[in-house]
């Protein structure tokens, strides 16, 4: 077993061990005891940071949702226009489907049991909302400023949004995807459009 480490390089390690064994068994099949193995340390040291599975379970989707996020907030003060804006926003999850695949695997298993239980939707319907008035509120900003047409700014950032989870989703069952080439073509449409 492991030497004594500060708790969250603790923490760190049994959520990144979850996630290796949810993208590999799924929620259901996985057990502390797989997580345990998996992060080298003892069951009582899983517990000792976190009371269940589904403790574990809803820090890991807290963590995965809030990433793109977090990715994007930074992105916000960039750029001159919200065209820009979206271009980046585009940029980042692209480089993320290119580059980190088991990302989407974890999301796909996470939204998959968001189904059936009420408390991960929950989580699942915040951050999906977070997403959106981001985009929105942006939208919002290029209306007011007339950079675009004014346009049902919730109703675009919903379909942007739903271009990205699109590509997510066929990114995690390794569909033959050009992800660069559509994202960039259905976002070049979506601002010209906008734009006139």
């Amino acid at each position: 077993m492991s030497k004594h480490q500060p708790e969250e390089v603790r923490r760190r390690q049994i959520l990144n061990a979850a996630k290796q064994c949810f993208i590999h068994q799924g929620l259901d099949a996985t057990t502390m005891r797989d997580i345990a193995r998996e992060a080298n340390l003892s069951l009582g040291g899983i517990y000792f940071h976190f009371d269940s599975k589904s403790d574990i379970f809803r820090a890991v989707c807290d963590e995965t949702y809030g990433t793109v996020l977090r990715k994007w907030q930074e992105k916000a003060g960039a750029h001159e226009s919200t065209a820009g804006l979206l271009r980046a926003l585009a940029s980042i999850n692209i480089q993320m489907i290119e580059e980190d695949p088991d990302y989407f695997r974890l999301a796909l298993v996470l939204n998959a049991a968001a189904v059936v239980d009420k408390d991960l939707q929950q989580i699942k319907r915040v951050h999906h909302r977070s997403f959106v008035e981001f985009i929105e509120n942006s939208l919002n900003t290029a209306t007011q400023s007339k950079e675009f047409r004014p346009h049902d700014c919730r109703g675009v950032a919903e379909s942007v949004v739903a271009v990205f989870d699109g590509f997510y989703l066929r990114r995690s069952i390794n569909a033959d995807i050009h992800a660069r080439q559509s994202i960039t073509t259905a976002l070049e449409l979506m601002i010209e459009v906008l734009s006139l």
